[in-house]
């Protein structure tokens, strides 16, 4: 799913001026605290088995690549990751018999246009409607036409690209290639790269999805906003290098900045990056670094550096079970005043109660690095149905205690989600 963001911050942080400064040895300082507290969380947080999530992990598929144009998962499906989608992951009416093929509805149009096979086509359409209560205030009910996204992928022998392109009524700023305040044209995504090895490598720049941590639709999930690794419009333009085996798969990206947003020095460039393995098909974990600067934050107006730091992994105890988690430290470091720290994470269960429906259970916490605030927590009850072809739905009981200065802030939301994709 694509959800959007349900409930930002209560409070702003307050402007503050100052000289504007580079972190210097200070970042040096904070990226070795930051590898030092990592390795401390391994060692409590790697098992004999590593938790899990996306959820065809069940299938045994551990890595992205077969399936997705992006190896380390999306929104563009090859071929195989069409025949898959209907075979594994919506609900069968019809019994198939052993052997039997992927039915021609998975195909672009429902099988109604046959494409070359060179060339992937396809589309998305996600509509919300929200609920929200926030504590004692009243009520509110909103609908929000999410997404509407057009998407071509091309693979002819060693160049593979994607380009999507669409409408955002609101939100999803950041991906935007017209500059109103709502009704805009968005580019999430516009890559073009070169593979090597059959497919175990690629080289590609453009605007791509940052690599860190569980690549998952949930974009409001702490773990994504707070690292601002989601892929609803988080991407950043750069140049990527990704590998992958049958084990081992692992990607980092040089970021050079989101040139959808102005001016320059309010983009962000650094490096972003994860390694995961998988002893065997059910279960992988693996590590993720993110690190980026700018001269001037949007809301502080002052130099910032943002480290990202974390562990994930995911796990398949049973086959109608999957389950999943990540843990990320977040630190800041800031010109006016000592490094803060903070932290993030998650662990998510996912029932297959039968095919194509899924029962989710989800909790979270986020530690942001500001040492006014308490920790906020968050639960989430989620039922997801891939009813038909091309057709999901969707939703979403959450219940978050959101930190302030003062306390907490009880908000509840309620989401249901209807997706439709070519």
């Amino acid at each position: 799913m694509s959800l959007e963001l349900v409930m930002s911050r209560p409070s702003m942080i307050p402007v503050r001026h100052g000289p504007s400064v580079h972190a210097g040895t200070r970042g040096v300082a904070l990226l070795v605290a930051s590898i030092a507290a990592l390795c401390a969380l391994l060692v409590v947080l790697v098992p004999r088995e590593a938790a899990a999530h996306p959820f065809m992990i069940r299938h045994g598929y551990s890595a992205c690549g077969m399936c997705h144009l992006d190896p380390s998962g999306g929104t563009a499906l090859t071929e195989y990751g069409r025949a898959q989608s209907d075979l594994l992951l919506r609900s069968q009416w019809v019994k198939k018999g052993e052997g039997e093929e992927a039915s021609s509805s998975a195909n672009f149009l429902f099988g109604a246009v046959k494409t070359p096979e060179w060339l992937f086509a396809g589309g998305s359409v996600r509509l919300m409607e929200l609920y929200t209560k926030v504590q004692d205030q009243a009520s509110t009910t909103r609908f929000i036409p999410m997404q509407s996204d057009l998407r071509l992928g091309i693979q002819a022998k060693r160049i593979r690209g994607y380009l999507s392109f669409g409408y955002q009524q609101k939100q999803g700023r950041a991906a935007a290639i017209t500059t109103k305040t709502e009704n805009n044209l968005v580019s999430r995504e516009h890559w073009l790269g070169i593979d090597f090895d059959d497919g175990a490598m690629l080289l590609r720049g453009g605007r791509i999805d940052l690599p860190f941590g569980i690549r998952t639709v949930e974009h409001n999930l702490w773990v994504r906003s707070a690292t601002r690794t989601d892929i609803n419009d988080q991407q950043q333009h750069g140049v990527s290098f990704l590998y992958q085996s049958d084990k081992l798969r692992g990607e980092l990206m040089a970021i050079l900045g989101n040139y959808q947003l102005g001016p320059d020095a309010y983009r962000e460039r650094g490096y972003s990056g994860y390694l995961e393995y998988a002893p065997i098909p059910e279960a992988a974990f693996g590590l993720s670094s993110k690190f980026t600067s700018a001269k001037r934050d949007p809301i502080e107006r002052l130099t910032v550096a943002r480290h990202a730091h974390g562990v994930f992994g995911r796990v398949v105890p049973a086959k109608p079970l999957v389950l999943m988690t990540e843990l990320d430290l977040l630190l800041d470091a800031h010109p006016l005043d000592s490094a803060r720290v903070g932290m993030t994470g998650v662990l998510q269960a996912d029932l297959e109660a039968w095919q194509g429906l899924h029962l989710v259970a989800t909790g979270e916490f986020l530690r942001e690095t500001r040492d006014t605030h308490p920790t906020s927590y968050g639960t989430w009850l989620s039922a997801w149905w891939f009813v038909l072809p091309h057709v999901d739905l969707r939703l979403d009981l959450m219940e978050r205690w959101m930190a302030t200065s003062t306390g907490r802030i009880p908000v509840t939301s309620l989401i249901g989600q209807v997706h439709l994709w070519l």
